[in-house]
């Protein structure tokens, strides 16, 4: 009888290991060398050993049956859906974390509105606790931290670099948390007043926020240094926050799923929606693409840059070399490295790890400065196939700015610039798209956290939700991380401020 219960309980080990009832997500490194992990182990991490982005394995697919099951379901029902098919998290704790994140956007109403005008259709995800679309991703990230330490009674130090948006919406996220600190970066000059003030007045005692010398790009590759550190990252349990975490794409590819439910239904199921994102690290668009081989009918995604157009670049030429970091009226797409290309690279080239890491190897010469590198050409099969999903364009200040005033003298709707990047795309190369099939522009920041370039744009100040106004009277608390410069401001050693800022954050780390 005992032999017979143990083969019974054999045989159903195996039936459930083998079927869908039972799965469980692994990841690897784009690169092919990193091993494999959990999606607690990736959540709590930084790249791979190897470089390389994690991935899930094997992506999953959502087959119509399930995705005309999600129509009628609100956002955070259909995130955490999503969720759980990345992890082995029960769906009855994920849908509390997701209903609890989204709670707080737009006062209480839907937290991701969609409206149309004329032939553009607009996704806001700018209704969130700091004002902007990061705030998606990161709200529920601080939701996955806490219970994922909790459970292991454990704490985490993040470590993120922003160019704007990604700190804020990072500290909201865990200020105040008991399992995790934060260590966050800003360029000073770069961000704008109000992105400025939401992270130096918050004085929680998890919270550690550093004004920078440098651009975005610099703190990036400063945090890429010290992340292959692989023994300090072990030993101090430390994790990102930026879009390399895979945690922020899946939730982020969420309201791509979701978006396409509300607008095509019933009849209407199945035929394409295009979206035109504004793009800067490309972690917005890497999520929209992983809704598309998830089995979403998203039909084409539009990459929408600034100058800082390594993203047009790359796909339109096969071109990611670095240029010059451009200070514009866009700041938070200030950006020439854009990290999640490489998750765009693995899978538009079949998952070819190799591939990826030959491109990529000479991308990061680049990005770490070493001297005579010119970053990397794509090969031609590869742009080919970057270029049956995607289209591209590269806009200007001044484009931005009338965007912005024409769109509010037509619609009295005032866009962020950011969002304007996108709109303006839409209304000009892509408008017979938009005329012919849905084109969903995706708003990624509230005007008020843009002064000046709303200024600039319609000569007035932008309304101010009562959070900014608050801050403006709040005291404020950050550390200086400096270069070594001549009289006249030029930096004199690259090589000696660089390790100089890992020393202080590896130091203040291990307090």
């Amino acid at each position: 009888f005992e032999k017979k219960n143990g083969i019974i309980l054999i045989s159903l080990c195996f039936y459930f290991l083998s079927s869908n009832t039972f799965k469980v997500m692994k990841y690897h490194s784009t690169r092919g060398n990193g091993g494999e992990k959990m999606f607690e182990e990736v959540l709590l991490s930084t790249y791979a050993k190897d470089g390389g982005l994690w991935v899930p394995v094997s992506l999953p697919q959502l087959s119509a049956a399930t995705l005309l099951s999600w129509k009628d379901m609100i956002f955070s029902e259909v995130c955490a859906e999503v969720l759980h098919l990345y992890t082995d998290i029960e769906i009855s704790i994920l849908k509390e974390m997701t209903k609890d994140a989204f709670s707080i956007f737009n006062d209480g109403l839907d937290p991701l509105p969609i409206q149309k005008y004329d032939n553009i259709i607009l996704l806001d995800c700018s209704l969130g606790p700091t004002l902007a679309f990061k705030d998606v991703g990161l709200s529920v990230i601080g939701k996955l931290l806490n219970y994922v330490l909790g459970s292991q009674n454990k704490k985490a130090n993040i470590v993120v670099d922003t160019s704007g948006d990604t700190g804020p919406a990072a500290i909201m996220g865990v200020r105040g948390c008991p399992n995790v600190d934060i260590f966050c970066l800003y360029p000073h000059g770069r961000v704008s007043r109000v992105q400025e003030l939401q992270m130096i007045t918050v004085l929680d005692e998890n919270v550690h926020v550093y004004r920078t010398e440098g651009t975005s790009d610099q703190q990036a590759s400063v945090l890429k240094e010290l992340f292959t550190d692989l023994e300090f990252v072990k030993s101090n349990n430390i994790c990102s926050v930026n879009s390399i975490n895979w945690a922020r794409i899946a939730v982020q590819c969420s309201y791509y799923i979701w978006a396409y439910l509300q607008i095509n239904k019933d009849e209407q199921f199945g035929l394409p929606v295009h979206f035109c994102i504004p793009t800067g690290a490309f972690g917005n668009a890497c999520a929209g693409l992983i809704a598309k081989k998830m089995g979403v009918p998203i039909g084409r995604i539009i990459c929408a840059t600034n100058m800082n157009d390594i993203v047009h670049r790359t796909i339109s030429q096969g071109d990611m070399s670095m240029g010059s970091n451009i200070q514009t009226v866009s700041p938070a797409m200030d950006i020439q490295f854009a990290y999640n290309l490489e998750r765009m690279l693995y899978y538009i080239s079949n998952e070819n790890c190799n591939e990826v890491k030959e491109i990529m190897l000479s991308v990061d010469q680049q990005f770490s400065y070493v001297p005579g590198a010119t970053g990397a050409k794509v090969k031609q099969h590869i742009v080919d196939k970057m270029q049956e999903v995607f289209y591209t364009i590269s806009v200007n200040n001044e484009d931005t700015l009338a965007t912005m005033k024409k769109f509010k003298e037509d619609h009295d709707f005032l866009l962020c610039p950011h969002s304007a990047i996108s709109v303006f795309a839409a209304l000009t190369k892509f408008a017979l798209l938009a005329a012919e099939e849905p084109l969903v522009c995706v708003l990624t920041a509230h005007p008020a956290k843009f002064e000046d370039a709303v200024r600039k744009a319609i000569g007035e100040d932008p309304p101010y939700p009562p959070s900014v106004t608050e801050m403006s009277s709040m005291p404020h608390t950050f550390k200086w991380l400096r270069k070594r410069c001549n009289k006249e401001g030029v930096d004199v050693d690259e090589n000696s401020w660089r390790a100089e800022w890992i020393a202080i954050l590896k130091a203040d780390i291990e307090r």
